[in-house]
């Protein structure tokens, strides 16, 4: 009888412990796949339009094949930078500008502690790419043509 006058404590305790995964696993952002060609190769992508599939990016992969990658898409060229927050393995990245003509690339790290750096560029970028660190061989200057097609 003594138990009934108390207030339920467990209640609160479970919808924090929801809560508080969303952080660590937060729900599932589809994308569209497509595939495009890098210096002769065919990967397989993923196409980040929209500003929640951006911010999602490749967070929370433990591993991503030398073939397959992120396109990210912007509505207009500009300062658009990449952070590696809760991103677990290095990534190349490739900006690129409206022409589809690579501006810089950068192999950057997990970010391991907080606060993350963010990376950009010197040059207005209007899509960003992420493969695999072991990608080799596409430098400044490089055209990927196909980009301008997942608008």
């Amino acid at each position: 009888m003594l138990l009934m006058h108390k207030k339920p404590v467990f209640l609160p305790l479970l919808l924090w412990f929801i809560m508080s995964l969303q952080e660590v696993y937060p729900a599932a952002i589809e994308f569209d796949r497509s595939s495009l060609i890098i210096n002769g190769d065919q990967y397989s992508i993923e196409i980040a339009k929209t500003s929640s599939q951006r911010q999602q990016g490749l967070m929370f992969r433990e591993s991503l094949d030398v073939h397959e990658g992120m396109l990210f898409v912007y509505p207009q060229p500009g300062n658009h930078r990449i952070w590696m927050k809760n991103t677990l393995i290095p990534l190349l990245v490739i900006w690129l500008d409206g022409n589809e003509t690579v501006i810089e690339v950068k192999i950057l790290p997990p970010c391991k502690f907080d606060p993350c750096p963010s990376y950009g560029v010197s040059k207005p970028a209007k899509y960003i790419i992420e493969l695999s660190s072991e990608v080799m061989g596409v430098k400044s200057g490089d055209s990927i043509k196909g980009v301008k097609q997942f608008e």
